[in-house]
């Protein structure tokens, strides 16, 4: 039984860090270039995720705010990520105060500009585990669209 615990403790040590999977982050930049301010809420229909700084904020005009998201061994895509799934009912209302755009994940409009859809952001930078996404909110996100309740009297975290 001796003879096998240095052959045990070799094995262990030596397969200990084979199997590690590396976290990798995606990180969305929202940027605003009008001149109102932008009313960002993500509706998950997920009991895990309830509403927070990260998925009900407002960008003033020519501000920004980033999400962050991370999963196991795979650059997750926006709104996706471990312990995170979109289901058919999520959406994304992005406002301006007079109007709004709803973005649903599903079904997906390969016509418009679906936050959902990862090729509606510009890839701004790459490293090691971490890849930075951009999108720019402009006037021509609203062109086009319904009007929308008056924007929630909250301020964006600070």
């Amino acid at each position: 039984m001796k003879r096998f615990l240095p052959v045990s403790v070799f094995l262990i040590l030596a397969f200990a860090g084979c199997f590690t999977e590396y976290v990798y982050i995606t990180t969305c930049a929202y940027k605003n270039q009008t001149d109102k301010s932008i009313s960002f809420t993500w509706h998950s229909h997920d009991a895990r995720h309830s509403l927070t700084e990260d998925t009900v904020f407002i960008i003033p005009p020519q501000g920004s705010h980033a999400l962050k998201f991370g999963a196991e061994g795979h650059y997750p895509l926006p709104f996706c990520g471990d312990h995170m799934s979109p289901n058919p009912g999520d959406s994304i209302v992005v406002s301006n105060g007079e109007k709004q755009v709803i973005h649903k994940f599903y079904p997906p409009d390969p016509e418009t500009n679906n936050l959902y859809q990862i090729k509606t952001y510009t890839l701004v930078q790459k490293r090691k585990r971490h890849i930075t996404f951009e999108y720019i909110f402009t006037d021509t996100d609203f062109a086009d669209t319904e009007p929308s309740a008056p924007m929630e009297p909250h301020s964006a975290p600070e």
